[in-house]
This record gives C-alpha cells, structure tokens and sequence, in this order.
C-alpha cells in the first residue's frame, strides 16, 4: 500500500510541475529498471563468488570455469541498464 501512495505522489508532484505524465512515468520505470536490475544482480554475484570460491577450495583449476557464471550473473544490471537506455530514447515520444 505504501508504494501505491509514493508512486501517486510522485505523479501529482510530476503534474504540478508541467512535465507531461508519459515522461515523468519514464523517468520513474527507467529509475526502477536500473534498481532492480542491480539488486538482483548483486544477489545472483554474491551467491554465485561464494559457490566459485567454494569450489576452487576444492578444485583449484575449477576457479576459472566458475568465474564465468559470476561475469553471467553480472550481466542482469547491464540487461537493466539498457532498457533503461531505450526508454530514455523513446521518452520524447511520449511528450
């Protein structure tokens, strides 16, 4: 219930400035996108450099091999950060 009362705030205070609602709406999916995205990025590569450590106790030429599921983890933030980027592109489109 909380967020439903921050996002309608954020949209009246959008309207009395005189951005158009479509932009401001822009403006708060590309800051959510680029959040989530790195929250669940940070997650995945925490989860992941523990398993790889733990592994290459084990295995040390294992270390290698899981360091690139750690670079795939990381890859959920750019996936946010780029359709941030495409909202940006297409946000005067929606003035």
């Amino acid at each position: 219930m909380s967020i439903s009362m921050l996002v309608s705030s954020i949209v009246s205070s959008i309207a009395d400035q005189g951005i158009a609602l479509g932009v401001g709406l822009g403006f708060l999916a590309m800051g959510i996108g680029v959040g989530l995205g790195c929250i669940g990025a940070g997650i995945a590569v925490g989860r992941t450099g523990v398993a790889a450590i733990a592994s290459a106790t084990e295995k040390p030429e294992m270390f290698t091999r899981s360091l690139i599921f750690v670079g795939l983890a990381e890859g959920i933030a750019i996936y946010g950060l780029i359709v941030s980027l495409l909202i940006w592109i297409n946000l005067p489109s929606l003035a």
